[in-house]
Parts: structure tokens; C-alpha cells; sequence
């Protein structure tokens, strides 16, 4: 009985709308990694610029090819406020940045913690933290479409 009620309630939560977009929304952080490491690649190996300016603009084309898709893929979302929806998406990331780092930083130098363990918890937290502000902040006219 046990085992039943549980898979019941996993078949439930999966056809909620949030998991849905949840889902979605980690599908796009594939691509977005996708999109900063081989935009990287290119401008740093293929054209030659310097790592940084190369990162600097794999960041900016990962993150708007990562707006785009979590606009109108994850959450659907339609108005046309796409100027101030952008500078929203990219204040929700610089939040990102700082708390990541702040993560990392407390665990692995007060914790004691292994720094690729504290990543990924920075991480964990940090997409949860993204998710949550962009559902609700930067795309929140829209995110309970069926």
C-alpha cells in the first residue's frame, strides 16, 4: 500500500504545472552550458581573443539564448516587455553569481567542505533561486498557462 500511495502522489506532482516548468527549465540550463562553453571555445580558440573577454561573451550569449528559451519555452510567456523582462533575467543571474560564490566561499573555507561538493550545492541552491525568481518576478504574468 505504501509503494502505490507514493507513486501516486509522484504522478500527481508531475502534472502540475511548476514541475512541468521546472523541468523545462533545467533542460534549458543543459543548453545554456552548451551554448557558454562552445561560444567560449570559439572566440578563445578559433578566433584567438583573451580568455576573459572570451568568457565575458559567452556569459552574455549563453544567458540571452537562456532568456529566450525560459521566455517563451518554460514559461510561455508573451508580453512584450522584453527590455525590462532581460534586465530582470540578468539581475536574477548577478544575484546568481554573488550567492554561488558565497556559498562556495562559506562552505569550503568555514565548513571545511570539499570545494567540488560546495559547487554543487551552490549550485543546487542557486538553480532553485533562479527558477523561483524568474517564475515569479521577471516572467510572472504568465506562469500558470496550461
Amino acid at each position: 500500500m505504501m509503494p502505490n500511495k507514493f507513486i501516486e502522489k509522484i504522478k500527481n506532482l508531475s502534472k502540475q504545472e511548476i514541475c512541468k516548468q521546472f523541468v523545462r527549465f533545467c533542460l534549458v540550463g543543459i543548453i545554456n552550458t552548451v551554448v557558454d562553453f562552445s561560444v567560449y571555445l570559439f572566440f578563445s580558440r578559433v578566433i584567438g581573443l583573451y580568455f576573459l573577454l572570451a568568457n565575458i561573451l559567452a556569459i552574455l550569449a549563453a544567458m540571452t539564448v537562456s532568456f529566450i528559451l525560459n521566455k517563451y519555452w518554460t514559461f510561455a510567456n508573451l508580453e512584450k516587455k522584453i527590455k525590462t523582462q532581460y534586465l530582470k533575467f540578468a539581475l536574477v543571474n548577478l544575484v546568481y553569481f554573488f550567492l554561488n560564490n558565497s556559498i562556495v566561499l562559506c562552505l569550503v573555507d568555514y565548513l571545511n567542505l570539499y570545494d567540488l561538493w560546495a559547487k554543487v550545492i551552490a549550485i543546487i541552491i542557486g538553480l532553485f533561486w533562479n527558477f523561483f525568481a524568474n517564475r515569479y518576478w521577471t516572467f510572472k504574468n504568465t506562469t500558470d498557462y496550461k
